[in-house]
């Protein structure tokens, strides 16, 4: 089995770009017959096999799936879709996986039989305990979502999203979920589900974001993370459109912020909260009235002079008043 991946980075004559050469499709032709396409997938399985190995194996499966749909069909049926994404979650460099990724949305494009499988693969990965292998899934799928279009009512990508992604303690893993659900939004009967569920995240289940004032804790728990993720995209999600604004205010997204402003173990939760909380109040009457009473006339002074500084200046008398809101 080792023998498999020696060569292919040098010696293998099909090689990306080699296929648009004059001889290209005789090798491509001798390359089929002799089952080329099942060495190069054992490949990507095999243990031994260096990264290096696995990335110019995709490249090269890449390469023949260019060459029309009838060889797209072929890898796929040859498994290729799951032998791409199991080499995906356990990639260790960023660049096998990117061009795991690349091959899947290749596989995808110009093939309809095989792009919901496609964007099956991709959205089983989000639970990863990979950060990258979750990080190019988010990318891949906001690609595949151009292709398939709306999820149906009954995926669950959303709730994959809100509870895998918006926990992971890696920033770019963070930026993808954010990128992909801006992707989600597009589809308007997604938007109301979407906005319930970040809302809902304001307010963790069991909440022990706001237990005591007088705990502290250096590292947040995952729902901190969470919490924080979400009120930073609700309030990009609002400042992008005046209807979604609205959808969140109906959607009770006052009283999660109000919530999170009391996460004192948290503080990058309650400055995104007060910047969300900031614009609405900026926008929407109702809002005003209600914060206003909520902090009181001083600090809610304080609060629209300074919102992201609102949290160094909540004493303990306040919190309480905070956690006995009639909001809350």
């Amino acid at each position: 089995s080792s023998d498999l991946s020696s060569g292919i980075n040098a010696e293998w004559p099909l090689r990306p770009g080699f296929l648009s050469a004059s001889c290209g499709q005789r090798y491509l032709t001798e390359f089929m017959e002799v089952g080329g396409v099942l060495t190069v997938l054992e490949i990507l399985g095999l243990k031994v096999a260096d990264e290096q190995d696995k990335a110019a194996a995709l490249e090269l499966l890449e390469s023949v799936a260019e060459c029309g749909r009838k060889y797209k069909e072929l890898i796929c049926e040859s498994y290729g879709v799951r032998a791409a994404a199991e080499c995906m979650a356990r990639a260790s460099t960023a660049f096998t996986q990117e061009c795991a990724r690349s091959m899947l949305y290749t596989l995808a494009r110009g093939n309809p039989r095989y792009q919901k499988q496609v964007y099956q693969v991709l959205k089983d990965l989000l639970p990863s305990t990979n950060p990258g292998a979750q990080r190019v899934a988010a990318q891949g799928l906001r690609h595949i979502l151009e292709l398939v279009g709306c999820p149906p009512s009954n995926d669950n990508l959303i709730e994959n999203i809100l509870s895998n992604l918006l926990r992971s303690l890696y920033n770019d893993v963070q930026y993808e979920a954010g990128e992909l659900i801006e992707s989600l939004m597009k589809f308007e009967p997604l938007q109301e589900g979407i906005i319930s569920g970040l809302v809902a995240l304001l307010v963790p289940a069991g909440d022990d974001a706001v237990i005591k004032v007088t705990i502290q804790s250096d590292a947040p728990l995952p729902q901190h993370i969470q919490q924080a993720s979400s009120a930073k995209l609700l309030g990009l999600l609002c400042m992008d459109n005046p209807t979604i604004a609205k959808l969140a205010v109906d959607n009770m997204v006052v009283k999660g912020l109000i919530n999170v402003l009391r996460n004192v173990r948290y503080p990058l939760a309650q400055k995104h909260a007060a910047r969300t909380l900031y614009y609405l109040v900026n926008h929407f009457t109702e809002v005003q009235s209600t914060l206003s009473e909520c902090l009181g006339s001083e600090l809610y002074a304080e609060f629209l002079k300074s919102p992201e500084t609102l949290n160094k200046k909540l004493t303990p008398v306040q919190l309480d008043k905070l956690m006995g809101s009639k909001y809350l």
